[in-house]
C-alpha cells in the first residue's frame, strides 16, 4: 500500500480543526483524561464554498473540494491494495482504519472525511443515529465512529 502518497494527498487536501479548547479535561471511570487539541479552533476554517467541513466527532476536518477531485483517482487506486478489501466494504471504524492503513487516527479521520466529500462512503456515528454530542463522543472513543462501507472495484 502506498502510504506515502496517501499521507500527501492527504495532507494537500485536507486540515484538522480542533472543536473545543486545545486543552480538554474528563474523567472516565475515575481516571482523569485530559487531551491535547493542538490545531486552530473550527470557527477558524475558512467558509467558502470549495470547502467541506466534515464534522469527524473529536475534531473537524475541511476538504479542500478541488484538490480533492484532483485525487480520487489516485485515491481509488491506493484502496485497491488495502489488505482486507471485505472489511473496507463492511465499514470499518477508524481505529480498524489506522493500522490496516499503516497510519496514525488522525490521517484515517483525514482520510475517512476525504472520501466523505468526494461521495465514496458516508460518515456513521451516534450523531447520526441521532445521538447527543457527549454520547456520540463517548462511543466514538471506543470505535463507533466508521465509514459506511467502501467496495472496491476490481
Amino acid at each position: 500500500m502506498n502510504t506515502k502518497e496517501l499521507y500527501e494527498i492527504l495532507q494537500d487536501s485536507t486540515r484538522v480543526y480542533r472543536k473545543g479548547e486545545i486543552v480538554e479535561e474528563s474523567e472516565l471511570e475515575h481516571i482523569k483524561v485530559v487531551e491535547i487539541f493542538g490545531y486552530e479552533h473550527t470557527d477558524n476554517a475558512p467558509k467558502e464554498d470549495n470547502f467541506d467541513k466534515i464534522d469527524m466527532i473529536f475534531v473537524d476536518v475541511l476538504v479542500d473540494k478541488t484538490k480533492a477531485k484532483d485525487y480520487k483517482n489516485n485515491l481509488i487506486n491506493i484502496l485497491k491494495e488495502y489488505p482486507q478489501p471485505e472489511r473496507l466494504a463492511g465499514g470499518p471504524s477508524y481505529i480498524e482504519l489506522a493500522p490496516n492503513l499503516e497510519m496514525e487516527q488522525e490521517s484515517t479521520l483525514r482520510l475517512m472525511a476525504l472520501g466523505k466529500s468526494l461521495e465514496m462512503w458516508d460518515i456513521i456515528s451516534g450523531k447520526t443515529l441521532g445521538m447527543d454530542d457527549a454520547k456520540t463522543k463517548e462511543l466514538a472513543g471506543s470505535g463507533m465512529l466508521m465509514i459506511s462501507g467502501y467496495k472496491i472495484d476490481g
